[in-house]
């Protein structure tokens, strides 16, 4: 290589190579011409962004994001500086010394080399300011969704209790309230949560050129529950139906209700016993509405109505060892076994995203359930509760937010779940822009 560099005819030749190849360049730009020889005009057209220069603290501003602009110049000039970029100057108009309302000014420049015309077009624009208004307001809170349990919820505590709106001059009138919203969905102790502020309208609306800040605050929501116990019902018939027929069954449905009261009360009771029904004269089948009624100091159950169901029968088609007692009340049917209730706090899995996607819990945010269960003590004993997966699909879902039911597999047939209805979760479904994908 150094042999060929002080080879006086090498050099010579990769100088002649060099020189066409810049003037390859300089006459192969895609660029208007005038004129002829060394000194010919060109020009380059541009759309260019438009800048504001204006005080943003005290002012919004409405103008045109972008304009045309032509810089016109000798050839060489313009395609051998890097000047040409539509970055590399600023085409601006200056706000400073206006006020608010609608103004027609000039677009400016800075920044353009010496030797370059610039044309721009429009010359002047029209621009809309308006002063920024603060004003302070009181945070409203909205309590949403059910308790895993009967309880009461207590008055929300939100810190701090006002916040700044900034908003424009001619929205100040619009803005109602700043809102936030809170889920006691499946609560079953006092919520803790940072909420995200929302500025409204008189009608409910969003007020989208509105700023508050803080944008988020703490919010503690107290949540005091009631016990609650699942019993059985019992019921029985009086009298005695009409001759040459007799009372094979009473049944009542529901079989149990579930009772709300201090732990204390609960504790004293194991069966709800409903008033006899009167199977007097009867020579037919029949079903009557039972009120339940409610211990003392028992504050609520979940039913409250029951309906029995008395089956009345000729005696010769009775079968054997259905004929009433002693006393002719009809023999009473084996009530089911007590039951207990458990729960077990689960993470949900999502199942089915396609390829590149991702998933965040919007509700709940921790991505875990509590699942609330009722069955025979013997049977929630047995059941191993690792064994119980939670689930969504998103199977076939785009990008978006969606709301989906909670599937609970691995749960044994003779244990149910007691809050199946409020078993939901929200999921936003995103792009996946990293390498982890959450619960995928």
């Amino acid at each position: 290589m150094d042999r060929w560099l002080n080879n006086n005819t090498v050099v010579k030749v990769i100088s002649l190579l060099l020189a066409l190849m810049l003037w390859a360049v300089v006459n192969n730009d895609p660029t208007v011409s005038t004129g002829v020889g060394p000194g010919q005009v060109t020009s380059h057209t541009n759309q260019v962004g438009l800048k504001v220069r204006y005080d943003a603290r005290k002012y919004l501003v409405q103008a045109p994001s972008t304009v045309q602009v032509e810089l016109k110049g000798r050839k060489d000039l313009l395609a051998m500086s890097s000047l040409i970029s539509p970055d590399s100057f600023d085409v601006y108009v200056d706000l400073r010394n206006y006020g608010s309302g609608k103004h027609d000014v000039p677009v400016q420049y800075e920044g353009v080399p010496r030797g370059l015309e610039v044309a721009i077009q429009p010359s002047h624009v029209t621009v809309t300011i308006e002063e920024i208004k603060k004003i302070e307001k009181t945070i409203q809170v909205d309590v949403v969704g059910k308790t895993k349990a009967y309880g009461k919820v207590g008055q929300p505590v939100v810190n701090p209790q006002t916040v700044t709106v900034t908003v424009p001059e001619s929205r100040v009138k619009d803005v109602a309230f700043v809102r936030a919203y809170v889920s006691v969905e499946g609560a079953e102790e006092s919520v803790d949560t940072r909420a995200p502020l929302r500025v409204l309208d008189h009608r409910g609306d969003p007020v989208e050129a509105a700023k508050v800040s803080p944008a988020t605050v703490d919010i503690h929501v107290p949540l005091s529950l009631t016990p609650a116990k699942t019993v059985p019902l019992k019921v029985g018939g009086k009298g005695v139906p009409a001759d040459g027929y007799q009372v094979t069954a009473v049944t009542v449905n529901p079989k149990q209700v579930t009772l709300y009261g201090s732990q204390e009360v609960l504790n004293t009771i194991s069966a709800i016993v409903l008033p006899d029904v009167e199977v007097s004269g009867l020579s037919e089948s029949k079903t009557v509405p039972v009120n339940i009624p409610l211990p003392d100091k028992i504050q609520k159950a979940d039913v409250t109505l029951a309906e029995v169901s008395i089956t009345i029968v000729k005696k010769d088609e009775a079968a054997i060892g259905a004929v009433p007692n002693e006393t002719g009340k009809p023999e009473e049917q084996p009530q089911p076994p007590a039951t207990i209730r458990d729960s077990v706090e689960l993470p949900i899995k999502v199942q089915g995203l396609a390829e590149g996607q991702s998933a965040e819990f919007v509700k709940p945010s921790s991505g875990r359930i509590e699942i609330q269960l009722q069955g025979t003590k013997e049977a929630i004993e047995k059941m191993d509760k690792n064994k119980l997966f939670a689930s969504i699909d998103m199977s076939g879902k785009p990008p978006g937010q969606y709301t989906s039911s909670i599937h609970v597999s691995n749960l044994p047939s003779d244990v149910k779940i007691v809050n199946q209805q409020g078993l939901q979760a929200v999921v936003l479904v995103r792009e996946q822009v990293d390498n982890q994908r959450v619960n995928s």
